[in-house]
């Protein structure tokens, strides 16, 4: 119970933060985590010097800080997308880029797949995505039932659907491919081993979930991969990438690879609004060390 209400306190709080305000705010509470915690930052510096080996330590730093600065701003976006009008959110989308492959996609009229990897403002990604049309999300359920229902109503305010991560969850993704949603998902969560294969991820083999791959060739519906980029000014960017062919593929090797190429794209439209302090290379190929072991 003093958990939900210090959520909802905090959640009232932020919505007093401006994306604006979010952009002073942010950097030092950021610098303030980032020197504060050495796993985070230890993890986030292992990332950047495999996936950027030409990157040299004070890059690594500067990029590293920005990330963290970036995931600070989420938190804060967290109040506004909780208690904003919802009319008052849209006006600050500044454009879109590859608007033509939605457009593309909702032609074939098998419902369209959604990859949204952490990156920039995911969660005002999700609401822009319920603007243009029927939308779902799926989202991994907390331990906590009075939590989770919280979680739940306020992400789904947009009236987007928020389905569970579970066998009864995914049943229900399939059914809303069908009725011609379209259903977003996060592609750069490590799975299980037995729910993933390994693949190339900017050169370094990665566990990679087969869902997406998977649900594609079931349902035959297009996928795209998009992120919301934070720009100056408190103003937000969308951007469309079409998925490669190879995504469809039998070849499970062939179809992850395109899985983590997509994801790419979207990394490289500013790579310091990706979450670097996340363990992606946790699992390792069979005989090969740790990566994050010291």
């Amino acid at each position: 119970m003093i958990k939900l209400l210090a959520i909802r306190v905090a959640m009232r709080v932020f919505s007093w933060i401006t994306p604006r305000a979010a952009e002073y705010l942010a950097p030092p509470l950021a610098a303030l985590v980032w020197y504060s915690v050495p796993r985070l930052r230890r993890v986030t510096r292992l990332n950047l010097r495999a996936v950027f080996p030409d990157m040299d330590a004070e890059q690594r730093n500067r990029v590293g800080r920005s990330s963290m600065t970036h995931y600070v701003k989420g938190i804060f976006e967290a109040g506004i997308l909780w208690h904003w009008p919802l009319e008052k959110m849209y006006k600050l989308f500044d454009g879109v880029e590859g608007m033509e492959h939605v457009e593309e996609a909702r032609r074939v009229g098998k419902g369209l797949i959604v990859a949204v990897p952490h990156y920039g403002s995911w969660e005002m990604l999700n609401l822009y995505l319920h603007s243009k049309g029927k939308a779902a999300v799926l989202y991994k359920p907390s331990k906590h039932p009075d939590i989770n229902a919280l979680l739940r109503d306020k992400r789904s305010r947009s009236g987007a659907e928020m389905v569970p991560a579970t066998g009864s969850g995914l049943k229900r993704m399939y059914k809303l491919l069908k009725d011609g949603f379209c259903v977003a998902l996060l592609p750069d969560q490590e799975p299980s081993r037995g729910s993933g294969a390994f693949a190339p991820f900017y050169g370094i083999e990665a566990l990679t979930g087969v869902l997406l791959p998977r649900m594609a060739q079931r349902t035959g519906a297009p996928v795209i991969f998009a992120v919301c980029e934070r720009r100056k000014g408190g103003r937000y960017r969308v951007h469309l990438f079409k998925a490669d062919e190879a995504l469809y593929s039998d070849n499970k090797r062939d179809a992850l690879t395109a899985v983590n190429h997509g994801i790419e794209q979207c990394i490289n439209v500013d790579i310091d609004q990706y979450l670097w302090a996340y363990k992606r290379f946790r699992n390792r190929p069979e005989g090969e060390k740790s990566f994050y072991k010291r």
